[in-house]
């Protein structure tokens, strides 16, 4: 049977009071001239539940809160939101008996925690699915939620001249028609998974294709050879590059070869090499110690000489006595002289051995002894230093013969070798090069090959997902009689509210389980008037409520709330009439069902249907549905019409 769904009451708090309408019959009108609070009732049940609602004004400034006790499934359970305040995007949730708060839920929970929706759907027993849809042209999923579902339930006079459940919203319309396959078990949670499964592998085919196809341009635009034609040529050039390197390292065993007879004659030049070192560092240090030897010699020549000017200058100037200087000729004898001085410096007199001819003469004969010695090394070193010569001009000699027969006896061999080696080389180091070049392509021509399996692979899935979703529909396609029968209900419906003479027939598309009349589309309807379209629609609403009341197997919720059935109906007779078949329709399923169902309606009158089963809730100026809150009534210049959700 219908997913059940009540409202047992709801309490409106403002600053100073609160008011609570109930709702214990049935079908429940609420009644009033326009601008006395119908609408804004019925959007606060809507709003109670967490869902989105258009707020008048008056709800807006005077509102604090808003409670709803429910009945969801078998749960029974008090929700309670805030109006303008920080918490509106939560709902507590309360104790029904002792109004005690037993938890907070977001209305929807983004982060995977539990949500109002979630609970809801939950005690509904309604399957809690996401749907594959698109974004900014990506696929990504869409949970289906409570107020999705709402939808169903709640026909606002905003739209109910327009629109069949949201059917002209282009973002609602998925969620619209996969609501309607859950409720009549067209579709299940394998469908959904792999209608999801087949938009991701939508978009990763589109994306996998375009990608093969900017490899395959690339490789067009880079090189006119096939695959085929460059695998063919890798294996030349791979042949080619191992009969190179064989040939490079025949060269350098040949050049082996040819180092080793001439081992001797190197390591001779080395020898040589050694020896000249030898020789022009002991030549170095036969100069350096000549150096030496001359500069001793020449020190002792010059203090003998010294030693010599000394001796005469005392031998003939000493028995003088000077009494004018013998430099500028100024007199001496005026001069006070201390004694022990030099009468012409003033230098104290040199002492006695100085001065002595017997110990001058002993100083001269040791320099010149020395002096002697001296000649004697620098002679010795002399030729030491010539044989360091020669011998250093006989190794530089040899070098250079041996070097000049080493160059002579391998210029023939190993130059030729040398080129030889250098040419094999450049030509290994071009042929790697291409072949570098031609892996690279090669490499581009793999990742095309890798990418167009990757599209075959994805294709197959999709195939295989394809098929599974035909399979399980194929199960299912037995349901597609309740559409059948809903659509014959539906004519049946439509021919008892009779809501236009010209009106033949009436079903419901297979597809896109919306309204047919006259096998036109509801779109069609609309020049013909929105009177004529809201008894339509109103009829379509109750068929959903009266088949899913008689089929167990049918998640049509239980609650039907109607705001203003009887819009843009005239004021003729034809039109009234029309009103009363609607309301005697309405009137004969709340007998029927009793219970088992709940009718919330608005309307700017009292039903005209006199009846038991009709609670009622009437509205007026003096008494508006927000407590305490003057209206200024009909003659009031100001917006006094109801607002409407948006």
């Amino acid at each position: 049977m219908a997913t059940h769904l009540r409202f047992i009451s709801l309490t409106v708090t403002t600053a100073d009071t609160e008011k609570t309408y109930r709702f214990d019959q049935p079908a429940t009108v609420v009644s009033g001239a326009s601008g006395t609070g119908k609408s804004s009732l019925l959007m606060l049940l809507k709003y109670a539940i967490g869902g989105k609602a258009m707020l008048t004004p008056a709800v807006r400034n005077h509102v604090h809160s808003v409670r709803a006790e429910v009945v969801v499934g078998e749960q029974h359970m008090t929700l309670k939101r805030t109006i303008n305040d920080s918490r509106t995007g939560h709902v507590d949730i309360l104790d029904p008996e002792t109004l005690t708060l037993r938890r907070t839920l977001p209305i929807r929970d983004s982060a995977g925690g539990e949500s109002l929706s979630d609970l809801l759907l939950e005690a509904l027993r309604f399957p809690r699915e996401s749907i594959a849809t698109t974004r900014e042209g990506k696929a990504t999923e869409r949970d289906l939620t409570f107020a999705d579902l709402f939808t169903y339930v709640y026909r606002d006079a905003r739209g109910i001249d327009q629109e069949v459940i949201g059917h002209l919203d282009t973002w609602f319309k998925s969620a619209r028609t996969h609501l309607f396959k859950l409720m009549f078990g067209l579709t299940d949670s394998t469908v959904l998974e792999l209608g999801k499964l087949l938009g991701k592998l939508k978009e990763q085919l589109k994306a996998k294709t375009a990608e093969y196809e900017s490899v395959q341009r690339f490789l067009a635009a880079t090189d006119p050879r096939t695959d085929e034609e460059l695998r063919a040529e890798l294996a030349d050039l791979r042949d080619m590059l191992q009969r190179a390197d064989t040939a490079l390292a025949s060269l350098r065993h040949e050049l082996q070869e040819s180092s080793a007879a001439d081992a001797v004659l190197r390591q001779e030049l080395r020898t040589a090499i050694e020896d000249a070192s030898k020789a022009t560092q002991e030549l170095l240090a036969a100069e350096e110690l000549i150096e030496a030897r001359e500069a001793v010699v020449a020190q002792i020549e010059l203090d003998l000489s010294r030693l010599e000017r000394s001796a005469t200058a005392i031998e003939k100037l000493l028995p003088f006595h000077f009494v004018v200087c013998p430099r500028c000729m100024q007199r001496l004898d005026a001069r006070p002289v201390p004694e022990g001085h030099c009468l012409v410096c003033l230098q104290p007199d040199p002492a006695d051995d100085d001065v002595d001819p017997a110990a001058v003469q002993q100083t001269r004969n040791a320099l010149e002894q020395q002096l002697q010695e001296a000649r004697t090394l620098l002679a010795a070193d002399t030729e030491v230093l010539r044989t360091a010569r020669e011998r250093a001009q006989q190794a530089e000699f040899l070098t250079h013969s041996l070097r000049r027969q080493l160059d002579a006896q391998t210029r023939g061999m190993v130059s030729p070798h040398f080129e030889a080696i250098a040419d094999a080389s450049a030509r290994g180091a071009t042929l790697r090069a291409s072949i570098d070049a031609v892996t690279q392509l090669r490499d581009s021509w793999a990742r095309a090959r890798a990418i167009d399996q990757t599209v075959r692979d994805i294709k197959a899935r999709r195939t295989r997902a394809t098929a599974d979703q035909k399979a399980r529909l194929a199960e299912l396609a037995a349901r597609k009689g309740l559409v059948t029968d809903l659509s014959r209900n539906f004519d049946t419906m439509v021919a008892e509210l009779r809501p236009a003479p010209w009106i033949e027939s009436a079903t419901i598309d297979s597809t896109t389980y919306l309204p047919l009349i006259n096998n036109g589309s509801f779109e069609t309807l609309q020049a013909d008037g929105g009177g004529i379209v809201t008894c339509i629609n109103v009829a379509y609403s109750l068929t959903l409520l009266e088949f899913g009341i008689t089929h167990p197997d049918v998640l049509v919720p239980s609650l039907l709330i109607i705001d203003s059935p009887r819009k843009a109906s005239g004021t003729n007779e034809q039109d009234q009439e029309r009103g009363r078949r609607t309301y005697r329709r309405l009137q004969a399923i709340a007998e029927t069902f009793g219970s088992q169902i709940q009718l919330i309606i608005a309307d700017n009158d009292s039903a005209p249907v006199p009846s038991s089963t009709f609670g009622k809730i009437e509205l007026d100026y003096d008494n508006p549905m927000v407590p305490g809150v003057a209206h200024p009534g009909p003659g009031h210049t100001g917006r006094a019409e109801d607002e409407r959700e948006s």
